[in-house]
Order: structure tokens, then C-alpha cells, then sequence
């Protein structure tokens, strides 16, 4: 299931962004126009970001799992990013923490009690400093892809 929900077609590799508002309009718009989200989808994910912040302070790299509610998803989907050039993001249940983010994994379910389970495996998956060193070194997108798709616990 974990596995089925990444989209090749939602891979980006130094994906090009100044901020994190910029971040949120490219991918909205992207999700959108693929049809993974609804409409509501681009405010609900700033707006939800904006009350429950989403970077998580692993080492070595800081990760971002952005998400909105189950009501504004059409196909539950994992996007794989890696930022060009890092962006500053809040820590999760710590706004006054701010984090330079490389990677962002853009969560989308359709039920909102799918993402727990989730949820914790890329969190042990971000805590290997040798899977993240894999991932700021990978040449293209098939190759992050697929180091996404191994990751333990991503088969079940």
C-alpha cells in the first residue's frame, strides 16, 4: 500500500523554489492539474501548514511531510522532492523552530487515520543519516525513486 501511493510522476529532483509559499503554489497546482486534489486543495495544505507546521528536525537533513485533509484528496499519493536550494520551514509542534528544508515528502490519504503507520515509517527512514545520504546523492529521478520505494517498511 505505502509503496503503491508514490507517484514516479510526482518525483522532482532540484526542484526550483525561493520559499515555501512558492513551494506550496508549484505543487498544488501540479496535484491539481494530475488530478490528485481538489480545488480546496492549495489553501487547505497553507492553511493547515500554517497552524500545524510539518519539519521534522532529523539529522543530517531536515524533512517536510506536508499534508491536507482527507476531504480535499481525490488519489492518496506520496510526492518525492528534493529542493534545489534548501527553504526555511517550521518545526512540527514548534513554530518558534525554524529549519532550512531540502526534502519534502507531500503526503496525500484518503482516510484520516491511513497516515499514522505511514507517518512513522518515513520518520525511521529519515533518521538513517546513510538512506538520506543516498538521497541528496542521487543523479536522477528514477534513481530517487527508487531509493523511496526500498526504503524499509514501504512494502507493507
Amino acid at each position: 500500500m505505502k509503496k503503491d501511493m508514490i507517484a514516479r510522476e510526482l518525483v522532482h529532483l532540484d526542484f526550483e523554489v525561493k520559499d515555501q509559499e512558492e513551494f506550496f503554489d508549484k505543487m498544488a497546482d501540479e496535484l491539481h492539474q494530475l488530478g490528485y486534489v481538489r480545488e480546496t486543495y492549495k489553501e487547505a495544505l497553507k492553511e493547515r501548514e500554517a497552524n500545524y507546521p510539518t519539519a521534522l528536525p532529523v539529522e543530517p537533513y531536515p524533512v517536510a511531510i506536508p499534508h491536507a485533509d482527507a476531504q480535499h484528496i481525490i488519489n492518496p499519493f506520496i510526492a518525492p522532492v528534493r529542493l534545489k536550494e534548501p527553504v526555511d520551514w517550521c518545526e512540527m509542534a514548534n513554530n518558534d523552530e525554524v529549519h532550512k528544508v531540502r526534502f519534502i515528502f507531500v503526503l496525500g490519504f484518503m482516510k484520516s487515520d491511513e497516515h499514522i503507520e505511514l507517518l512513522q515509517t518515513l520518520v525511521d527512514n529519515f533518521q538513517s543519516p546513510e538512506l538520506m545520504d543516498k538521497l541528496i546523492a542521487a543523479k536522477t529521478a528514477d534513481e530517487y525513486y527508487g531509493l523511496v520505494c526500498n526504503m524499509p517498511g514501504m512494502d507493507s
